[in-house]
């Protein structure tokens, strides 16, 4: 039998999350989040993928240029942009945030 070694974990970028466990970046969870924030806040649909399309593609570039990341500078990085360019989404993050996780 021949074991071919998997590298894909040195090529991936891992987030640690406050617990310090460690995963693989997915820039899916970003979208995710985005869309259900600004579902909760009712933005509309255009508006919606406009800000996951913009405020996402940021944050993957960053996060896919790093070896590891905190789960807390992605929240705080896409966090700070909606503050700028969706302020209602933002506060429906934090909403949600601090009913489920306890966080501000």
């Amino acid at each position: 039998m021949v074991i071919i070694p998997y590298h894909g974990w040195q090529d991936m970028t891992i987030v640690v999350k406050r617990d310090l466990a460690r995963e693989r970046f997915d820039e899916l969870k970003i979208r995710r989040s985005i869309e259900a924030a600004a579902r909760e806040a009712k933005v509309p649909e255009d508006r919606m993928k406009a800000l996951i399309r913009d405020i996402s593609r940021n944050i993957i570039h960053y996060a896919r240029k790093e070896e590891q990341i905190r789960s807390s500078t992605i929240r705080e990085t896409v966090l700070d942009k909606l503050d700028v360019t969706a302020p209602e989404v933002s506060r429906a993050w934090r909403d949600y945030d601090r009913r489920t996780k306890g966080l501000t």
